[in-house]
């Protein structure tokens, strides 16, 4: 049996090397080793989710989620990045509000700002702590600015 010591240099060949032929289902084989190439190298990791995408990415842990997605986003993959934010964005933890506004700002980038506006309105909705509901606000005003929604922050229904 193989340590599950994520630093233990054998359990990382072992998980490195994985693959269909070992008893374990594919799907977690492929989380175990994306757990140990994120320890070992974040950059390998994003290119292995790119490899198998959108294929085990329900199966990952919010945060694996979120930064895989942030690293899609910095690289100008939106969609990838949407994809994997948003699953975030599902999952329970202190990423989710950070995952929700980015989310808002893959839609800005493919011209989509109608969508990006109601993401950030589903974010609010939330009631997220200071910090996120300033951004959240500050994006919403920007974007009713430039002609995303009709009704203003001040207008009533």
């Amino acid at each position: 049996m193989v340590d599950h010591d994520m630093k233990n240099p054998t359990t990382l060949r072992h998980l490195l090397t994985c693959n269909r032929n070992d008893a374990q289902p594919e799907a977690a084989c492929f989380q175990k080793r994306l757990a140990a190439t994120i320890i070992r190298d974040f950059q390998s990791a994003v290119r292995l989710v790119r490899d198998h995408f959108p294929r085990y990415l329900d199966r990952l842990s919010g945060d694996q989620l979120f930064r895989i997605g942030v690293a899609f986003f910095q690289q100008a993959d939106v969609e990838k990045a949407r994809y994997c934010l948003e699953l975030a964005a599902g999952k329970e933890g202190s990423w989710q509000h950070k995952a929700m506004l980015l989310v808002s700002r893959t839609y800005e980038a493919v011209g989509n700002d109608q969508r990006a506006i109601t993401v950030i309105q589903d974010l609010l909705d939330q009631q997220p702590e200071k910090t996120f509901r300033q951004q959240a606000l500050k994006r919403l005003m920007t974007l009713q600015s430039q002609g995303g929604n009709p009704l203003s922050m001040t207008d009533t229904v």
